[in-house]
């Protein structure tokens, strides 16, 4: 029997290039809505305020005669600052942040590290970094200006000649 084409789709999974294994993988979403009631109204009005950040579950597990080696490398990668990059077996690369984990070992299953990992995508910052400090470059301008119009000033004393005897008035 031929090998079912979702199956040959599937793709290695890993988070900041350590891999494991996945027992099970959800993700979560849908929509941010805020229900506003009134008094005397009998009906309500549901703004919808954008989708809600999708959120990863995923049951992982490391095995085989390293397999000590590997849970500690993915801890690590799981407690790094930051984002970093989710390969989803079926999803593909995902750019998220570890909202937490739990890492069991049991007897029975020895040679064999199980997690439950919760991820959040990262999504973007809505705020871009400034490309210059507005506080300086607006003091600079203002020093320009000034400095130019007391040129500009100076210059235009300078060429008036004033009566013979050396009083303006």
């Amino acid at each position: 029997m031929p090998t079912p084409l979702w199956k040959q789709m599937l793709i290695p999974a890993s988070f900041r290039g350590m891999p494991f294994h996945v027992e099970i993988g959800a993700k979560a979403s849908g929509r941010r809505n805020v229900v506003h009631e009134y008094p005397k109204r009998d009906d309500p009005y549901t703004e919808d305020m954008g989708r809600r950040a999708r959120k990863f579950q995923i049951s992982a597990y490391v095995i085989g005669s390293f397999y000590v080696l590997e849970r500690e490398a993915l801890v690590s990668a799981l407690e790094t600052e930051g984002q970093g990059t989710l390969i989803h077996p079926t999803m593909g690369p995902v750019q998220v942040i570890c909202d937490g984990y739990t890492v069991a070992e049991s007897r029975e299953e020895g040679g064999m590290a199980r997690f439950e990992i919760q991820f959040v995508e990262a999504g973007t910052t809505p705020f871009s970094p400034a490309a210059t400090n507005t506080q300086s470059a607006t003091s600079s301008a203002a020093n320009s200006a000034g400095t130019a119009a007391a040129s500009s000033a100076d210059a235009a004393l300078k060429s008036q000649s004033g009566p013979a005897d050396g009083h303006i008035f």
